[in-house]
């Protein structure tokens, strides 16, 4: 793919920007982020095409962080949710607000109906959320997946009362019932709000006379055209996806390695096994909401750039509370940056740094610059202790890499790379805390940026076959049809990777190089009444989120 690539990464204190051309980094940009991320967005983007030609320019990518920001600060749409049960626990103490509703009717792990929906209750419920100024819906039902009929005779029945309604198997394929009814809670929430973003950064675009296409990124590290995302947030998490990905971008990662993202407001964490980023084995946590939506396994610790430092104790304590920019860029607290700035690390005013300090010099009986290096020790020791509460969290469960299940495997990382604005001031601090060597590539300001920039477009779906009831069903394609009771498991991969291909094409541009990888191959028997019935099968078909180029 040849032409120019811009990634920009709204990160929570600087927006970055990149320019790529064919492994190259032509232009990067850093602007404050603000509360209006449509212009922080904007002010990176005009800075970024400053002396290149827009209509060279083959491809946008956005990391933004709208739909997270929309979550933590309760800016989601109010939100009706219709849900089906089947057997197991009640569906009503899977509730997420007061706009919850159950429909009468189930089916079962199979996808054989075994209650008829209740299309009278299924009116009466929906005029009732209508009649509330309820305009978005969510509709989730268990076993969705093995057969969406009711979900999808509750969109027919819900009409145009509502602007939109997320349906719960076109959004996620594997079976979790509580999971599923909040990726589609988020899916309709958001809607609205992403949508409006999307038409005014593409109309800022064309503005610009950029005819590329506008791509998002979302938290598995693949990107998607903005304007066919179905499920706005699928975007949340998407700034460590993007470190991730400048990470494989910027370094080889050969060795199980530690990616460490540090900010002005957090240090985000990322680990690498086996050539290739860890993902969370269910899905993704995005505020209070447990969700189907698949993610690159990050954890975040409060311990940025910008973060408070005070003294308690006679101890040195680094975060979480943060009060806005460092001292020495105008702030009112001291920061780890502040420390940075009096050691001639950063640049800043350095008399307001040395007055930030004074008072922690003061309460710790030494000079400022003394006090400065042990901030940047207890900052360190700080990233440390995440970086070990990772590790052992991981460590205690199946390791997932984007590739397959390592049953069994410790991650013990054999080195750390470091990335984000402070990353090789702090570096040898770190170094010193953990114990491992720390490395700094090329660009490590803006590794976000790279990463968004050069992310291929990605697809993975789930494959069922049961032959017992002469029935496939691929979700996330769309795919639900009778098969003969002969069907073979090499027929389901045939299926698997044309539908993973076609859903690939439906989000973007293809990366003609990215290979369909067949994991997670299951085939047993169906036994009924002591006899073999027939059997099921069933796997996981994917184009792994990946990078389009290495970046020098």
């Amino acid at each position: 793919m040849r032409g120019i690539f811009l990634g920009i990464d709204v990160g929570g204190t600087h927006t970055d920007g990149v320019a790529v051309e064919e492994g190259r980094v032509l232009h990067k940009v850093k602007v404050p982020t603000h509360a209006d991320l449509r212009e922080c967005t904007l002010d990176a983007l005009e800075e970024l095409l400053d002396g290149i030609n827009p209509r060279a320019v083959r491809r946008v990518v956005l990391s933004t962080t709208l739909v997270t920001n929309a979550v933590v600060q309760g800016d989601l749409e109010p939100t009706g949710t219709l849900v089906t049960a089947g057997p197991g626990i009640s569906p009503r103490l899977l509730a997420l607000d007061d706009r919850f509703r159950v429909v009468p009717g189930a089916v079962d792990h199979r996808g054989r109906e075994i209650v008829p929906l209740d299309e009278e209750a299924a009116r009466r419920l929906l005029d009732e959320l209508a009649a509330a100024g309820i305009r978005v819906l969510a509709v989730a039902g268990k076993f969705s997946t093995r057969n969406p009929t009711h979900e999808r005779r509750l969109a027919e029945l819900a009409g145009d009362r509502f602007d939109f309604v997320a349906l719960g198997h076109q959004l996620a394929g594997t079976l979790n019932f509580p999971r599923r009814i909040a990726t589609a809670y988020l899916a309709a929430g958001a809607w609205r709000l992403h949508r409006t973003f999307v038409a005014s950064m593409t109309d800022a675009l064309r503005r610009f006379s950029v005819l590329a296409p506008l791509y998002l990124l979302r938290a598995d590290g693949g990107t998607h055209a903005a304007r066919t995302l179905a499920n706005p947030a699928e975007t949340a998490l998407s700034g460590p996806a993007a470190s991730a990905l400048g990470t494989l971008a910027l370094d080889t990662v050969a060795a199980e390695t530690v990616g460490l993202d540090i900010g002005g407001t957090t240090t985000d964490i990322c680990l690498f096994s086996a050539g290739a980023p860890l993902l969370e084995p269910q899905g993704a946590t995005i505020g209070p909401y447990l969700t189907q939506i698949r993610a690159l396994f990050t954890r975040s610790a409060p311990a940025g750039g910008d973060s408070w430092v005070r003294v308690e104790e006679g101890e040195i304590r680094v975060g979480p509370r943060r009060f806005g920019p460092p001292a020495a860029l105008g702030g009112t607290h001291p920061t780890p940056t502040d420390a940075l700035v009096v050691l001639g690390r950063a640049v800043g005013n350095r008399q307001r740094a040395l007055e930030a300090l004074a008072p922690l010099a003061n309460e710790l009986g030494t000079l400022p610059e003394e006090a400065a290096r042990r901030i940047l020790q207890a900052w360190a020791v700080e990233i440390a202790g995440a970086v070990r509460r990772t590790l052992d969290e991981v460590n205690a469960r199946p390791v997932y890499t984007l590739h397959e299940l390592l049953e069994g495997h410790r991650v013990r990382p054999a080195r750390i790379l470091a990335v984000g604005g402070p990353a090789r001031a702090i570096a040898p601090y770190v170094e010193e805390a953990i114990g491992l060597p720390v490395t700094v590539p090329n660009h490590f300001d803006v590794a976000n940026a790279v990463g968004a920039a050069v992310a291929r477009v990605n697809a993975e779906v789930h494959a069922v076959a049961d032959t017992a009831r002469g029935y496939l069903s691929i979700p996330e394609a769309g795919v639900y049809e009778e098969i003969p009771a002969s069907f073979p498991l090499a027929d389901l991969q045939t299926r698997a990777t044309e539908a993973v291909l076609a859903a690939a094409r439906s989000k973007g541009e293809l990366d003609p190089a990215a290979p369909v990888d067949i994991a997670d191959v299951e085939s047993f028997n169906v036994i009924e009444g002591f006899a073999t019935v027939g059997r099921i099968h069933r796997l996981r078909a994917q184009i792994r989120p990946g990078i389009l180029s290495r970046v020098d």
